[in-house]
């Protein structure tokens, strides 16, 4: 059954995804998109619309003009303001990289692990060739993560050397689990053979990384991997805030419930959040302009989220 309501980030995915279809192919119907992207006719008209209200609200630009009568009789047709968007972006390698350690990380998921779908998904983005991204010199990073990915795909162990927090060098025989972003920095998680342990380690701390014939473990693929970058998913819950016009966004960003009041320049209601852990993240962005009423655990989870922007997120406890 196609996805009727969408939360704020699907939202603007939506938004974005129905932009580059037809700056490729044309104008679209709504039915079409609807079972392009699964959703039903009502969310690709809401993505729309959401396309049709953003704009520079600072120098009051618009990016995209919206058909409405167009839309009326069941067809996407936009137009260009100040955009110079003119066709859909292409991924670099560094951004084709980050999706992969995405769709590694669901991987790693028990649940997911034989999902077709997931895995077809996988070996595209594996087979995307850099001459179809936005050509730059790869950097080292993005050569260790794309070495290491072909490993997890592959399911072999990699041999390494390793520079610890210590500063001891060594070499390491390690079966790569997952890549993990924290911190700015990205880390390695996998199975240390010459330490016996599960470990994190950095990845610009290894060096003279290789791929090994030897398999990873079906013992060792099972290993949990403590959770410190995802945060746990809670039940929904309902968070009263209040926004300045400026932030108005904020509520169809997330499902709203209830009616939303204005006050002056500001807006008061209620939105629907499934994770808590991901709130502190969109009230950020606003620097300000949106304040979290209720309940108190949605308060204490956007003050935890600006302690640990302010003072930067600690490293995985289990880093070598």
């Amino acid at each position: 059954m196609p996805k009727q309501e969408l939360d704020g980030v699907e939202l603007f995915n939506l938004s974005l995804s129905i932009v580059g279809t037809v700056l490729r192919d044309g104008d679209q119907r709504v039915s079409d998109l609807a079972e392009l992207f699964d959703v039903s006719e009502a969310a690709i008209e809401k993505a729309v619309m959401a396309v049709a209200n953003s704009e520079d609200v600072k120098n009051c630009e618009t990016h995209f003009y919206v058909d409405v009568e167009e839309l009326a009789e069941g067809y996407v047709s936009l137009s260009q303001g100040m955009s110079s968007l003119s066709e859909p972006p292409s991924l670099s390698r560094r951004q084709l990289s980050s999706i992969a350690i995405g769709l590694d990380y669901l991987a790693a998921i028990p649940q997911f692990k034989a999902d077709a779908d997931l895995q077809a998904l996988r070996a595209l983005i594996s087979e995307s060739s850099p001459a179809s991204a936005t050509s730059h010199i790869p950097s080292r990073l993005t050569e260790q993560i794309e070495t290491l990915q072909e490993a997890m795909r592959k399911e072999l162990a990699i041999k390494c050397e390793y520079i610890n927090q210590t500063g001891a060098k060594s070499s390491r025989t390690i079966d790569p689990l997952r890549i993990d972003f924290i911190g700015r920095r990205h880390y390695l998680r996998g199975f240390c053979r010459t330490s016996g342990e599960l470990r994190a380690f950095r990845l610009d701390r290894i060096q003279s990384l290789t791929i090994t014939g030897n398999s990873i473990p079906e013992k060792t693929k099972g290993l949990p991997i403590p959770e410190e970058v995802f945060g746990e998913v809670t039940e929904e819950q309902i968070v009263e805030v209040t926004a300045s016009a400026e932030a108005a966004e904020i509520f169809w960003n997330f499902p709203v419930a209830g009616n939303t009041k204005r006050t002056g320049d500001q807006l008061h209601g209620s939105i629907r959040v499934g994770n808590l852990a991901a709130l502190g993240r969109h009230v950020a962005k606003y620097g300000g302009m949106v304040k979290v009423i209720a309940p108190e655990s949605a308060r204490s989870a956007v003050r935890d989220f600006a302690q640990r922007a302010l003072a930067g997120a600690s490293a995985p406890g289990d880093e070598d």
